[in-house]
This record gives C-alpha cells, sequence and structure tokens, in this order.
C-alpha cells in the first residue's frame, strides 16, 4: 500500500468543484443530461480516477475491478506521463457512481476520483434544425451558388480575421494537419475535402444536432475553395481528423487525435462540460482532460479549446483559481464568442453567454457565421448541400481561431520551423484587435493574420 500524501492546495480544490458539480448534475435532469440534441447519448456511467502512480494496487476497488479499464487507449512504451495514471469505473447508476467516487476518493492509492460530467456542444442556438429541408425549387437550386459573401469572418480587420491577406500570400493551410473533437461530422458534404477526412476513434454519433454541428465546424476550417458554397479559413490543409466522444471519454478522443499529429499541428475541442454551478464551462476543469492537453502540448501540438456558453466568470472564486494560468495552465488556446460586425450586435464585445477571465485568450465570430448544414441558407433533399447563416457560441467562435492558427502554422512550416504552442498564443493575442464593451469581462482580442504574419519570419 502507497503511503499517503498531501494534496497540494489547488487540487484539493478542485476536488471539491468536482462533487459540487455531481450534485449539479444530479439536479439538472441526470447524471448524463439525457440524450437531448447536443448532449452526449445515455449510457454507462463512470468515476474517473487519477492513481498517485501508474499500477498502483487500489484496495478500494475490491469486488468491482473487473469494472476498472485504462483512461486512455494504449499509449506508446515508455509513457510517463500523467495520462498513464487514469483508470475509469463503471457504475451502474449516478447513486453507486456517487458512492463509487467517495470510497475510491478516500483509497490512500488514489490522488482522486470523480464522477464523469456531462458534455454538451458549445453551440448557442440560431441554426435550424439539420434535416428540415425545404422543398426542390423553394430552397435548392440546381448548382449551389457562393455564400462567400455571407463570411463576413473571412475580411480584414477590424470586422474579420483577414484570411484574405494570407491567401493573397498563398497562405491556405498548407503542410498542416487539423484534427476536431467532438461527436460527428458528415465529410459527405458537398463543401468538405472527404478524400482527406480519416477519423481517428470513438463511435460516431448518428444524432443529427451532433453530425450538423461537427459540420459546421469543418466548413469553417476546411471548407472547399470550389465555386460554391463557403471557403474554408484554411481550406488546403493536408489532412483532417475526426475523434469522437462516442463510446470514449473526453480525454481519450483527445489522446487519440493527438497521437496522430506533429507539432505545429491543430486540434479543437468543440465542447464543453458541466460545471460546480451548474453552467457550462471549458472542458479542461477535469483533470483528466487537462492531462491529455498538456501532453499534446508538450508534444508541440497547437490545441483550440471553446471557453464555453456559461456566461461565466472563469475567475470567479468558486472555481478556486482552477482557470489561473500562474498555477494550473494546460497550454491550450481558450476562445471566447464576441459580437459580429452586424445589426443588433457590438462588434467584438463579449456576447452575454460567452465564459470569460484571464483565461480567455482570443475570440471569434459568436453569432451569424456562414457555414455549412442546418439548412436555414440553402435546404436539400438529403443533408449534402445544406447551408447556414446562423452558426454561433462558443462553437462558431473556436475554428475561426484554429483556422487562423492553421494557417500561421503553415507559413512557418513552409519556411523550415514551426511555432510552438505558447509562442503561437502569444502571437494572437498580441497581434489581433483588441475587444470592445466591457474588457473586464475579457474574452481577449480577435486574431488579424495580416499582422500576426508580419512576424512569422
Amino acid at each position: 500500500m502507497l503511503a499517503v500524501k498531501a494534496r497540494p492546495p489547488w487540487k484539493v480544490a478542485l476536488l471539491g468543484l468536482a462533487i459540487a458539480a455531481t450534485a449539479s448534475r444530479l439536479d439538472h435532469g441526470g447524471a448524463r443530461g439525457g440524450a437531448g440534441a447536443g448532449t452526449a447519448a445515455s449510457g454507462p456511467i463512470h468515476v474517473h480516477v487519477k492513481l498517485r502512480a501508474s499500477g498502483a494496487r487500489v484496495a478500494a476497488l475490491a469486488g468491482i475491478a473487473s469494472r476498472a479499464e485504462a483512461m486512455f487507449a494504449p499509449l506508446p512504451p515508455g509513457t510517463s506521463d500523467d495520462r498513464a495514471r487514469w483508470i475509469r469505473v463503471r457504475a451502474g447508476s449516478p447513486a453507486a457512481a456517487i458512492r463509487i467516487a467517495a470510497r475510491l476518493e478516500a483509497d490512500p492509492a488514489v490522488e482522486q476520483a470523480f464522477v464523469e460530467p456531462v458534455i454538451t456542444l458549445p453551440e448557442q442556438g440560431g441554426a435550424g434544425p439539420s434535416g428540415t429541408a425545404l422543398p426542390d425549387g423553394e430552397s435548392c437550386p440546381i448548382t449551389t451558388p457562393s455564400f462567400e459573401s455571407y463570411q463576413g469572418y473571412l475580411g480584414p480587420a477590424p470586422q474579420g480575421i483577414d484570411a484574405l491577406a494570407a491567401w493573397r500570400r498563398g497562405a491556405r493551410g498548407q503542410g498542416v494537419w487539423f484534427a476536431d473533437i467532438e461527436g460527428g461530422w458528415n465529410p459527405a458534404h458537398e463543401d468538405l475535402p472527404g478524400d482527406r477526412i480519416t477519423h481517428a476513434g470513438g463511435v460516431v454519433i448518428q444524432d443529427p444536432a451532433w453530425r450538423a454541428h461537427g459540420t459546421a465546424v469543418l466548413g469553417e476550417v476546411v471548407g472547399r475553395d470550389n465555386g460554391k458554397g463557403v471557403v474554408g479559413i484554411a481550406p488546403d490543409v493536408e489532412r483532417v481528423i475526426t475523434s469522437s466522444i462516442g463510446g470514449a471519454t473526453v480525454a481519450d478522443a483527445i489522446d487519440v487525435a493527438a497521437e496522430r499529429l506533429r507539432p505545429g499541428d491543430v486540434l479543437l475541442i468543440e465542447l464543453q462540460s458541466s460545471g460546480p454551478r451548474g453552467r457550462y464551462i471549458p472542458v479542461e476543469l477535469w483533470d483528466d482532460v487537462f492531462d491529455a492537453i498538456h501532453a499534446a502540448i508538450a508534444r508541440g501540438v497547437i490545441v483550440v479549446e471553446a471557453a464555453g456558453n456559461g456566461g461565466e466568470d472563469l475567475d470567479d472564486r468558486s472555481y478556486r483559481r482552477a482557470f489561473d494560468r500562474k498555477h494550473r495552465d494546460s497550454g491550450a488556446i481558450m476562445v471566447g464568442a464576441g459580437g459580429p460586425p452586424r445589426d443588433g450586435f457590438a462588434d467584438r464585445a463579449r456576447l452575454a453567454f460567452s465564459n470569460y477571465g484571464s483565461r480567455v485568450d482570443v475570440q471569434g465570430w459568436g453569432r451569424k457565421v456562414a457555414t455549412l448544414d442546418y439548412g436555414d441558407l440553402q435546404a436539400c433533399a438529403g443533408d449534402h448541400r445544406h447551408y447556414t447563416g446562423e452558426f454561433s457560441g462558443t462553437s462558431s467562435a473556436s475554428p475561426i481561431v484554429a483556422g487562423a492558427a492553421a494557417i500561421l502554422e503553415g507559413v512557418a512550416r513552409a519556411r523550415g520551423h514551426v511555432l510552438g504552442p505558447a509562442e503561437l498564443r502569444d502571437l494572437l493575442r498580441r497581434t489581433g484587435t483588441p475587444q470592445a464593451g466591457n474588457i473586464a469581462q475579457a474574452i481577449g482580442p480577435r486574431p488579424d493574420l495580416a499582422r500576426a504574419l508580419q512576424e512569422v519570419r
């Protein structure tokens, strides 16, 4: 039996948050949040457990050891980082999960144990439901027209990120690999490079809400430049990798994709989780996800993470410095949602639903984003020709930043090097168009590729 070791104060605080969040889950509709649109489908309840040492003997697993399994997919031989210390234990019910978590927490071989949080999509309404196509002839032309004029986020700063300036220099994401972590996608959409899309792991969630969401995200980043529909910010990325949380933990979905990437490649996390106050927060609050992100960052992978749509101050005392970079920094680029330069919105001001705080690095458009699927802009039979002008939330904001990251990494790679995660995060913050409105509720600047490219040598 291992000797008891004192937990660092911030980890004790995080355990308190986990307990509070578990209670919040049960108060807000069950342990998994049901199977509603954008919520991970119901399935087995798991307790996530971090051991003090890899392979430690855990007396509290007596009688339930058969329900335990490694959290991460088989790790490369010799892996010695924190991922090797995670397991998960299957529970029969929410109440049983709480009991198991408490029992494991009391075991001196266990550093922490918590019931898995509810995971949802960081979308904020607006786009119509996928699959509600109008009759052919009312919304479906023979050939899809170009909707690029709706993509104001591509345009010059301050209104957009100035992808056009990058394209004029031939910078379109060449040589970069891109991964998207969420639930489902439609790689057969007419405006996606299906021949370059590879699925890495997890069961693809077939729910239309998940499928439409993932397709919309890919459209923003890698949509084909084919004269119709939309154009992705980095349409020439070399490979696109998808990884689903269907049947997998968020941490493992991240890790499976990250293992396929190289230094300077870009990984986007399009998820948010339940929090201790019953609101949505960044998934890195949970230590298993944090460790997966940190491992990817250590290998030089650029990780872009949605800040979430809880309207929360991440510097609030209730989070006990879990989002204080001085104490706990995953290395990810965290993205908030700002208003677009459209009627009814304050350009670059925080949208009310967006989380904010010192941990949020940059922002993207959180409303009125034109991309693929949903069908409010164009709807045809099936869903391979659906388009929207209403994608929203930190869901729509984060792909804008991921696309900007892919552009910058492509330029660096063409010059014989890559930008490190900290270097790129700093570059986006320093060269972006400043936030407007109440800057005390920080969501950071909007990227400006024209300025950022001037500093890539």
